[in-house]
């Protein structure tokens, strides 16, 4: 049996346990979150509760489940680890049950280091570490572009032209979790630059395979909203009717299928110099 631990943000809303363990579990199937409920298998506060009942903010969450998560590893040596992060998965949040970090943690008895980010709705190549220093060298890839990061998505029409690189401004609301895209300069505003090639046309979707030159939140999600081509699932800038009509409601179809890293001379990860991980995306 499965024992998962966590406490609950001090500023959730209002929200009943079963939906509630939706948010903090997502891996775990309908049927699972079911039967942990039918067994009276989640606590809080030490208490059983059934899926009926309140989440109160603050309150501690016990679930004891049959259900375990393994992480896909794609590459992994003493010094880095490369998972295939699933669609969903947080990657770190101390108020949600199930995090890239904590299952690492449970599966292998050690704290891992983020050295960046995906989107909780975004799948694909996620890349940790143990040591500090070799998360400061990571960092120093990310921000010095001595790396390759790509991904592929389905957006919105047709491209024209089929293959670019767009150049843009973006704008972070840090308070409302959004950002917006503009075409010029202005006080806030950061440059981005995406790049972007169509694979196939089926139907009223594109697939593209798209390259990031910087490294801002939420960008491809923002400029292929910008450029009217927004991503197929995206509840936030995307096109709800779309993602309705094609049943992908809260199934963003953005993924990280490719990382290439360049260290330069003289770094202790060298030896990965050029080498360049892959997974398929899941769309």
């Amino acid at each position: 049996m499965e024992r998962y631990q966590w406490r609950v943000s001090d500023a959730q809303k209002p929200i009943q346990a079963a939906n509630y363990l939706r948010y903090a579990m997502p891996l775990m199937p309908e049927k699972e979150r079911r039967e942990a409920f039918r067994r009276r298998d989640v606590l809080m506060d030490g208490k059983r509760i059934d899926s009926a009942d309140g989440i109160r903010p603050g309150a501690a969450i016990t679930l004891y489940t049959l259900y375990k998560v393994s992480l896909p590893v794609v590459y992994e040596d003493e010094k880095v680890l490369l998972i295939n992060k699933p669609a969903g998965l947080c990657t770190s949040d101390p108020h949600v049950g199930m995090t890239v970090l904590s299952l690492l943690e449970r599966e292998r008895g050690k704290e891992y280091r983020l050295c960046h980010r995906l989107d909780t709705r975004t799948s694909g190549l996620l890349l940790l570490c143990t040591e500090e220093e070799t998360e400061k060298e990571i960092q120093d890839l990310f921000r010095d572009r001595c790396l390759k990061k790509e991904y592929e998505c389905l957006v919105r029409g047709e491209m024209r032209p089929q293959e670019a690189v767009c150049d843009a401004y973006l704008i972070k609301d840090s308070k409302a979790g959004v950002v917006r895209v503009i075409s010029h300069r202005t006080p806030g505003a950061k440059p981005i630059r995406t790049g972007y090639r169509c694979l196939e046309k089926k139907g009223e979707l594109s697939r593209l395979r798209v390259e990031l030159f910087t490294g801002r939140t939420h960008q491809i999600r923002a400029h292929m909203a910008y450029l009217n081509h927004p991503i197929l699932g995206d509840d936030v800038y995307g096109d709800r009717e779309l993602n309705r009509r094609a049943h992908s409601v809260g199934e963003l179809k953005l993924c990280a299928v490719s990382l290439t890293l360049y260290p330069p001379q003289g770094s202790t990860l060298f030896y990965l110099y050029g080498k360049e991980f892959s997974v398929p995306a899941p769309f």
